[in-house]
């Protein structure tokens, strides 16, 4: 079965401006080195109702593996599960293992100094309270475990959203159980070419890629000051050494034909 993926992002924070979403950017680069590759991505509130409209949307898109990040700490707007749980009709309940999570990581926290007390409130303890049937991932440098919850066919991992404890979870925890999902092999490259107009280059990249089936290929925007256009050639396939060549071999051609093609950008003009 072919994995499609959806990112849910959820934050109030995140659609007021208040904090940049760098989490889903940095998954996408993870899941794309595994050779997956995302279908969608959403950012909404914290809002129960609204979360599970969002869990059950990309279901019914098609999503058999969905990742969400944040809300899963102690504070009142931290509802990401009980959204998810919603999206299912299944009650919430203290998780043995989360529990034991949550217990070891304040009682560590306290006995460092960090903060003043390692007793299980209720509000730390709501960190235990996962969707009947889900399991926790452990969570080694911050409070709150992941969770993964296998039901209709689909998985649904909830990170963090605190950017450490998401990368810790995600390199400590997922990633074996996310290789054994793995369908080949993944590479790309950037190239740079000294180039003035984009748009004469989309004859030579429709060119390229009738030539060379297989191969994805994308402007990238360039940074500030930057003249010159940046390509993004990515391929997959179920060998590392054909994929490897035939993004090497696009490469190859694009270069040349824009040599061939197209006039170079005068190196005293600064655009």
């Amino acid at each position: 079965m072919n994995t499609q993926i959806g990112i849910l992002v959820i934050g109030n924070e995140i659609l007021d401006g208040i904090v940049l979403d760098t989490n889903s950017q940095w998954l996408i680069n993870q899941l794309k080195a595994l050779n997956f590759q995302v279908s969608e991505k959403m950012t909404v509130r914290d809002d129960t109702k609204v979360i599970s409209k969002a869990v059950r949307r990309m279901l019914s898109a098609g999503a058999n593996l969905i990742f969400t990040t944040g809300g899963l700490g102690p504070t009142h707007d931290d509802k990401t599960l009980a959204g998810v749980a919603m999206a299912f009709e299944l009650p919430v309940e203290v998780n043995d293992k989360a529990l034991k999570i949550v217990t070891r990581q304040y009682t560590d926290m306290h006995q460092r100094g960090m903060i003043e007390t390692g007793e299980i409130t209720e509000p730390r303890r709501k960190m235990a309270v996962l969707p009947k049937g889900a399991q926790p991932l452990d969570n080694r440098v911050g409070g709150a475990p992941g969770v993964v919850l296998d039901i209709e066919g689909a998985q649904i991992i909830s990170l963090p959203g605190v950017p450490g404890e998401l990368m810790w979870i995600f390199d400590n925890q997922l990633l074996t159980l996310l290789k054994g999902r793995v369908e080949g092999v993944f590479t790309e490259d950037v190239i740079y070419l000294p180039l003035r107009d984009e748009s004469t280059l989309a004859p030579i990249i429709d060119e390229v890629m009738q030539n060379v089936p297989g191969v994805y290929i994308k402007s990238m925007v360039k940074p500030y000051g930057e003249s010159g256009i940046r390509l993004w050639v990515s391929s997959s396939g179920k060998s590392k050494t054909e994929v490897e060549e035939r993004v090497q071999r696009v490469t190859n051609l694009l270069v040349k034909r824009s040599e061939e093609k197209l006039p170079k950008i005068d190196p005293s003009i600064d655009n």
